[in-house]
C-alpha cells in the first residue's frame, strides 16, 4: 500500500502503528481504532484492509481475542481483494494458514499457504514468497514428511538469498533458513546434511555479528547441540546443553521456535539425555505454558508423555495421557471452528470474485456502449478515431498499404423528406447491417462517421481487392431495396464510396487519407444524377 497518497494526519497514524508494533502493546490497538474510523470515512478499501490486518496481527502477537483475530483477518482478505492489493492479500492468507497450523489443521493451513503463494507470485515479492514456502515446509514437517519439507525450506532459502545483504533481516532470515535445513536433515538422521547447513551458518556469522540476536542465537545453539548428540560428542554436548538452558531462559521468543524445541526434546529423549530434556521442558512450561494456543499445549503434553514413558513413570504417563485426551477434545472443537472459519472465508472470497466479475462485465458493457453508435450498432466516431490511429501507425511502421473508404447514402435527404425520419432511420440501419456483414466477412473495421456517412478501413489490401469488396458492398446495399418496398413504390437506396489507398510515408498524416477519400467521394457524388452505369466507387492514391 502506498501511504504517500494519504493526507499528513493519516500518514502520521500509519507510521505510529508501525512504531508501536515494534514494542507490541495495547497502545497499538487504540491507534488502529483511530485509523479504522479514518479508513471507513474515506471508504478506502486498501486502508480498511490495512487496519483489519494489523488489528489481527496485534491480537495474534498479544495472544488474545482469537475470534476477533479471525474476524479481522477475514475482513482484511475481503478488502485486499476489493483493492487488488495482492501483496497484502498474500500476507493475510499466510496468517490464516499460520492460525490453522497452530491448531493442528494441516489441510486448511496448506490450502491457504498455497493461495498465498499463487497470490504473492503476482506481486513478485521474493521475501514474502520465502516466508510462505518456509511455512509450507513446516506443514510437511509436522506430518513427518521431512524430505518434502526440506524441498520447500530450500526454495525459501534460495529466495531469501536473492534479497539485499543490506536488508536489516537478511542474515537473521538466512541463518534461520539454514537452521531449518539442518533440523530437517537431523530428523532424517542425515548428520552430514545437518553439518553442511551449520557450515553455511558459520559463513553467515563471519559476515555479520548476530551474537546479540536471540532469534538467531537460540536456533544456532539448538542445531549444534543436536549435531553433538548425533555424533556422540559428549564433551561438547555437556557445554552446549547448559548454554541452551540459559538461552531459553533469557529469550522471550521461545514461542517462535516451539516446534523446533519439541524436536530437540524428542532427540534428547531418544538419546537418553533425560535430565536435559526435563530442564528444557521446565523452561518452556514456565515461558509459554499458559499460552491459549492449542498446539502449544499439545506439544508440551506430548513431550511430557515421551519423557515419562522413557523414565518408566507410568503414573505420570497416564496423567498426561488423560490430559492429552482432554486437549484432543478441545482441539477438535477448535478445529471445528477453524474449518467453519475457512468455509466462511472461502464464501467471502467467492462472493468477492463474483462481485469483481460483475463489475468487470458491467465496465466492459459500458465501455462497449460508449464506443457504439446507438442507432446502427456500428462503432462510433470515438472508436473510429482510436482504431484509425492504431491501424495507420501500424501500416506506416510495417510499410504496408492502408486505405480509408468514406461512403454515404445517395439522396438520403430526399429519401428522409419523402418517407419520414422513421423510414430514414430504418434505411440507415439496413445500410449499416450490410456494411457490418461485409466488414466481418473480410476482416475490416467499419464505423458510422456521422449522419448518413459511414467509413471502412482496409489493411494491407491491393487496389483490386479493395474494389472487389467495394462493388460487393454496393450490390448488397441495392439488394436491401426488396425489403423496403413497403415504404413506397419509389423507395430505393444505394451508396457512393470514395477510397484512398496508399502506403503511409513520413510526413503523411491520417487526415491526408481522409481528405483524399472525401475528395474521391465528392467526385462520385457529382455524377449522382448521371443516367446509366454511373461510377459509384472511386479509388485514388496519395
Amino acid at each position: 500500500m502506498d501511504i504517500n497518497k494519504y493526507d499528513a494526519s493519516t500518514i502520521a497514524l500509519i507510521e505510529k502503528v508501525f512504531e508501536q508494533k515494534q514494542n507490541m502493546s495495547d497502545d497499538v490497538l487504540e491507534t488502529l481504532s483511530q485509523l479504522k474510523e479514518v479508513a471507513y470515512e474515506q471508504k478506502d478499501f486498501a486502508l480498511q484492509g490495512f487496519v483489519h490486518f494489523h488489528i489481527a496481527d496485534a491480537l495474534y502477537s498479544l495472544e488474545r481475542g482469537w475470534d476477533s483475530f479471525r474476524e479481522n483477518l477475514a475482513k482484511a482478505v475481503s478488502f485486499f481483494t476489493l483493492a487488488g492489493d495482492n501483496e497484502l492479500l498474500a500476507r493475510a492468507y499466510n496468517y490464516v494458514g499460520l492460525d490453522a497450523l497452530n491448531n493442528g489443521s494441516y489441510d486448511v493451513a496448506y490450502f491457504y499457504y498455497m493461495n498465498a503463494i499463487h497470490t504473492c507470485e503476482q506481486s513478485g515479492n521474493n521475501y514474502l514468497l520465502s516466508i510462505i514456502n518456509n511455512n509450507i515446509g513446516q506443514v510437511y514437517a509436522r506430518m513427518h514428511r521431512y524430505e518434502k519439507a526440506l524441498e520447500y525450506v530450500r526454495i525459501s532459502t534460495e529466495l531469501q538469498a536473492q534479497s539485499s545483504k543490506d536488508d536489516f533481516y537478511y542474515y537473521q532470515n538466512m541463518i534461520n533458513g539454514y537452521f531449518s535445513e539442518g533440523m530437517l536433515s537431523a530428523l532424517m538422521g542425515d548428520v552430514e546434511g545437518a553439518k553442511e547447513a551449520d557450515a553455511r551458518i558459520v559463513q553467515m556469522e563471519k559476515e555479520a555479528d548476530v551474537s546479540n540476536n536471540p532469534s538467531v542465537v537460540l536456533p544456532i545453539f539448538m542445531l549444534r547441540l543436536i549435531i553433538n548428540i548425533l555424533e556422540g560428542n559428549d564433551e561438547a554436548y555437556e557445554v552446549r546443553s547448559k548454554d541452551i538452558i540459559e538461552k531459553l531462559q533469557d529469550t522471550h521468543r521461545v514461542y517462535d521456535f516451539i516446534t523446533d524445541v519439541e524436536d530437540l526434546c524428542h532427540i534428547l529423549i531418544e538419546y537418553d539425555k533425560l535430565d536435559a530434556a526435563e530442564e528444557v521442558l521446565k523452561v518452556i512450561k514456565d515461558t509459554v505454558g499458559t499460552s491459549p494456543v492449542m498446539q502449544v499445549k499439545k506439544i508440551i503434553s506430548t513431550i511430557e508423555i515421551a519423557l515419562y514413558e522413557k523414565k518408566g513413570d507410568i503414573d505420570k504417563v497416564n496423567h498426561h495421557l488423560r490430559e492429552q485426551y482432554h486437549l484432543a477434545k478441545q482441539q477438535q472443537d477448535e478445529q471445528s471452528k477453524i474449518y467453519q472459519y475457512s468455509i466462511d472465508l472461502i464464501n467471502v472470497m467467492d462472493e468477492q470474485r463474483k462481485e469483481q466479475e460483475r463489475i468487470l462485465l458491467e465496465n466492459e458493457r459500458l465501455q462497449a456502449q460508449a464506443q457504439k453508435d446507438p442507432l446502427t450498432g456500428l462503432a462510433n466516431r470515438l472508436k473510429f478515431d482510436q482504431s484509425m490511429l492504431s491501424m495507420f501507425e501500424n501500416a506506416r511502421k510495417n510499410g504496408t498499404p492502408f486505405a480509408v473508404s468514406l461512403m454515404d447514402v445517395d439522396k438520403f435527404k430526399t429519401y428522409n423528406d419523402t418517407y419520414g425520419h422513421l423510414a430514414g432511420d430504418v434505411c440507415l440501419q439496413k445500410v449499416a447491417s450490410v456494411i457490418q456483414e461485409v466488414s466481418d466477412k473480410h476482416g475490416l473495421f467499419c464505423a458510422r462517421y456521422g449522419g448518413d456517412e459511414f467509413v471502412m478501413l482496409y489493411e494491407n489490401k491491393s487496389d483490386e481487392e479493395i474494389m472487389d469488396i467495394a462493388h460487393e458492398l454496393g450490390e448488397k446495399v441495392l439488394e436491401q431495396n426488396k425489403t423496403l418496398r413497403r415504404l413506397g413504390e419509389r423507395g430505393s437506396i444505394s451508396i457512393s464510396q470514395g477510397i484512398c489507398n496508399s502506403v503511409p510515408s513520413d510526413g503523411q498524416e491520417q487526415n491526408d487519407f481522409i481528405n483524399e477519400a472525401d475528395n474521391a467521394l465528392y467526385a462520385v457524388k457529382k455524377n449522382i444524377n448521371k443516367p446509366g452505369d454511373r461510377e459509384s466507387v472511386r479509388l485514388v492514391h496519395l
